[in-house]
This record gives structure tokens, C-alpha cells and sequence, in this order.
């Protein structure tokens, strides 16, 4: 049976409710019989001690308890006088009863008023009396049911300090009379009425908190469930400022997010269409043409051809290493080098296809080794990248410079290059997949849009960052931060 949260919430609420209601009436029961008996015990201990202090006024008087022996007649009116006429001299309650006083002719005996508020019914020595004991100074019985002394109440009778004697009563037990059990009863009736009550109001009240808590809830399923129908515009109105309300948030901030990277794909999707159908409509142009007999077949169309095989080859390769890179694909290997030795042997290499652009190389290099631990060939593929980007886009007779600088364990490369420069500044946009401002770096420079979006996913992969800003000469500056040490999880 599947519960939902309300009927959670509702029965956790009334079981709850159950249990304190239950746990209270076990305590107040336990806590009623535990605290009656206590007081049922040190009631019998008083009125024992009292019988105690009788017996040893009749102790006193007559020297010995040999006359109590089996003697009811005698036993029996010294407990009436012990319980009933409450604390006497222990002398006065060992002798007979005092003879009254003389009174006028005609006059009534006076009233007992203690005999008149007592209620009628049978004396409590007799009540109390058959279940008391009484042992002499050798612990032998006197009268009463034999008993053990160590369960049983007990009250000493001493004479003159002297003992000479014990008193024994049982514990009492809690027993309830027929009108304190109907007392009782009314009031377990009472607390039955108001836990049915109070269950009612519980349950009543546990549906609404349900109700009230799973509202929000719903609206953020149906959200979500817009969401993966496609529908990324959708939004949670946020209108609490609780947990709910701060998932809701949540939800609001991955939709805008999981928006963003739609746009994004379906730009990128877009471009790359665009730019692998370039390639080959120039190749199918081409083709066409020389089987139309439209142009020769000779070298400068052979070479045309391999140009946009090359181009071609290139944007799939970058595709590639990208695929690669967000599969986790992408393998380093790192070693000990001088970066400074790398920089020549990659500026050598590049002096060819300068002349070509007629731009002027300026190296700006320490005359130490500046010592690195990293992937060589992906720094290598990083610096020719940036070369090329410089190439393709600064003006012939520009110039393009190369910097490193070293401080606290951190080594920085700068490429930076004439002008022209980023006509819109939006610097941050040139490391994203098939990125090209419109006039200065267009697709006419033959660029793939790939290449600053590798370099950073390189740099990133050597925790170390890149970015992008104006050049002093003119054009665009790029640099970036690579420590001189790898983390341990890096190699």
C-alpha cells in the first residue's frame, strides 16, 4: 500500500498522540498504585508503632506478656484503645479503663464525641488486629499469625529502653473499595473521553499540516515534470522561505541552467553543421567543376582540394580531442622538463609561417631554466594553438610576443599579439566551442572556432587557469597559470 506524505504526516501525528496518551495513563496508574501503597504503609506503620507503645504500657504493668498468650479477651481491648482513642500514656492504656466520674442525679452520661464522628461498623483493632503479631524478646510468638519478620512491617516495644518485644503487620497491598474503584473507573472514563477527543482534533489538524506541506510539493512535481517533458522556461514560484522554498530555488537555478546548456548544444549543433558543410560544399564545387570540365585538372586544384581536406581534417580532429576531454578520455603524461627549452624548440618551429604572415616574434624569456611538471605534447598542442590563433588573425607587419614569468610556485605564460583587437570585449566568449566574432576573426581566416576551447580544457586538466584580455600592443593578450608542482591526483 503506497502512503502518500499527508497520510504519512496524519498517522505519524496520531500515533504519536496514542503513545504519550497511553505512556501517561501507565504512568499515572503506576505512579497511583506505587504512591497509595506507600502511603497505605507508612499509615500501618504509625497505628503499629502505636500498638506498639500499648503493649508496652501493659509490659510495664504487668511484667511479662504471659497473660496475652492465646487470649483474645485481653489482646482485643488493648488494640481498640491503641487505634481508637489515638496517643495515651503508655501507663494509661496498660491499665483497665478509668471508672467515670461522678455525675448529678438525673443528668445523661456524657456524649463520646470521638465514638459519635467515628463511623459504625465493626472497630478497627478488629479490622487491624487479626493480622498483627506480636513476639517476645526472644523472638518467640506472643499471638498472631506466624510471620516473617524480614517481609513484614515491624515496630519495636521497649520498656525503660529495654527490648522486650515486636510488633509485626503485613504490608499492606493496594486494594480498592467498591466506591474508590467506581471513583477510579469515572476517572479513567473522563481521560478516555478527552484522549478520544483530543485524537479527533489530532487528526483533524494532522490533515491540514498534511495538506498545507504537500501543496508546495505538488508544484514543484509539476514543474519537474515539465521540465522533462522539454519545457526548460518553466519556473517554481518561490513563496515560502523554508526548506521547500529553498528546493524550489534549487529547481529554479537547474532549469536555468539545464536552459542554458540547451541553447548552448543547439548553437554549437548549428555551427558544427555549418562548418563541416562548408569544407565540403568548397570540395563539391571543386569536384563538380573539374568533371564539367569547367576548370583544368592541375596542381593548383589538386591543391585547393587538399586545402579543404586538411581544413576538414582538422575540425574533426578538434571534435575529437573536445569529445574527449568530456569523456575523461583525455590522457596526460607528466614529467620534469624546462618549460623555457620547450619555448624555443615550439618558436623555432614557428619562424616558418611568421615570414609567411610577416610578423615579428619578440621573446621575452628568463635566462634560467624554468622547471615544470607537466604534459609536454599537450603544452606543445597548447602554444601552437595560441600561435596559430595569433597568425590567422593579426595584421602582416604586426608583431606577436612571448612571456614567462615565475613567482610563488606558480609559472605564467603570456602570448599577446597586434592589433586588430576583439571588436565586442566579451573576452570570456573566446574560450567557448565554435565562438568567432563576426568582422576581425571570421570563419575566413580559416579557423575552426576549437581551438581556445582545447587549450582551456588542457590547462584545466594541469589546474591552472587561462583567460583572455587587451593587449598592450594593440591586439588580444592570453595567458596562463600552470603550478610549477602537480597534485598528487593529477599524475
Amino acid at each position: 500500500m503506497r502512503l502518500s506524505i499527508a497520510k504519512k504526516i496524519s498517522l505519524s501525528v496520531i500515533l504519536i498522540l496514542v503513545m504519550s496518551v497511553s505512556g501517561l495513563a501507565w504512568l499515572s496508574s503506576r505512579s497511583l498504585q506505587s504512591g497509595f501503597n506507600t502511603y497505605l504503609k507508612e499509615k500501618q506503620q504509625q497505628e503499629l508503632v502505636k500498638v506498639a507503645k500499648a503493649f508496652a504500657g501493659y509490659y510495664r504493668a504487668h511484667g511479662s506478656f504471659a497473660d496475652l498468650w492465646h487470649n483474645p479477651q485481653v489482646v482485643r481491648p488493648i488494640l481498640n484503645r491503641a487505634l481508637d482513642r489515638g496517643m495515651q500514656s503508655e501507663a494509661e492504656l496498660g491499665d483497665a479503663p478509668p471508672p467515670e466520674r461522678a455525675r448529678p442525679e438525673g443528668r445523661p452520661p456524657p456524649r463520646d464525641r470521638r465514638a459519635a464522628s467515628r463511623p459504625e461498623g465493626p472497630p478497627l483493632g478488629m479490622e487491624f488486629g487479626p493480622r498483627l503479631s506480636l513476639l517476645d524478646a526472644h523472638g518467640e510468638p506472643v499471638f498472631g499469625p506466624l510471620r516473617n519478620p524480614n517481609t513484614s512491617l515491624q515496630s519495636p516495644v521497649e520498656v525503660d529502653g529495654q527490648r522486650v518485644g515486636t510488633m509485626l503487620a503485613p504490608i499492606p497491598e493496594f486494594q480498592l473499595e467498591k466506591t474508590t474503584a467506581d471513583f477510579v473507573g469515572t476517572q479513567i472514563r473522563h481521560i478516555l473521553t478527552f484522549a478520544i477527543v483530543l485524537l479527533a482534533l489530532a487528526t483533524l489538524a494532522s490533515i491540514w499540516l498534511g495538506q498545507h506541506l504537500v501543496k508546495p510539493i505538488a508544484s514543484l512535481r509539476r514543474v519537474t515534470q515539465e521540465i522533462a517533458r522539454g519545457r526548460l522556461h518553466t519556473r517554481v514560484e518561490v513563496e515560502r522561505q523554508d526548506e521547500l522554498g529553498s528546493l524550489a530555488e534549487h529547481i529554479n537555478r537547474m532549469a536555468s541552467a539545464l536552459e542554458a546548456n540547451e541553447t548552448k548544444r543547439r548553437k554549437i549543433m548549428a555551427d558544427m553543421s555549418h562548418e563541416l558543410r562548408t569544407p565540403l560544399t568548397v570540395m563539391r564545387a571543386e569536384v563538380e567543376a573539374l568533371i564539367d570540365g569547367v576548370r583544368p585538372l592541375n596542381q593548383e586544384a589538386i591543391r585547393s582540394i587538399e586545402a579543404e581536406i586538411q581544413h576538414l581534417n582538422k575540425l574533426v580532429e578538434d571534435l575529437h580531442q573536445l569529445a574527449l576531454a568530456d569523456s575523461g578520455g583525455l590522457r596526460f603524461q607528466f614529467s620534469q622538463f624546462d618549460l623555457i627549452d620547450l619555448l624555443k624548440r615550439v618558436s623555432e618551429r614557428m619562424q616558418a609561417r611568421l615570414r609567411e604572415v610577416d610578423l615579428r616574434l619578440i621573446l621575452d624569456l628568463p635566462e634560467h631554466p624554468v622547471m615544470l611538471e607537466a604534459d609536454a605534447s599537450r603544452l606543445t598542442q597548447v602554444l601552437e594553438n595560441l600561435f596559430e590563433n595569433s597568425m590567422r588573425y593579426t595584421n602582416a607587419g604586426g608583431s606577436l610576443r612571448l612571456c614567462v614569468r615565475q613567482q610563488a610556485g606558480l609559472v605564467t605564460v603570456t602570448v599577446e599579439d597586434s592589433e586588430p583587437g576583439l571588436g565586442d570585449g566579451n573576452y570570456e566568449a573566446l574560450f567557448e566551442r565554435l565562438y568567432r566574432e563576426d568582422q576581425a576573426r571570421s570563419r575566413a581566416k580559416g579557423g575552426s572556432g576549437l581551438g581556445l576551447a582545447i587549450c582551456k580544457t588542457i590547462i584545466q586538466a594541469h589546474y591552472g587557469e587561462i583567460k583572455a584580455c587587451a593587449s598592450a600592443l594593440g591586439g588580444l593578450k592570453i595567458e596562463f597559470l600552470l603550478p610549477s608542482q602537480q597534485r598528487k591526483q593529477g599524475q
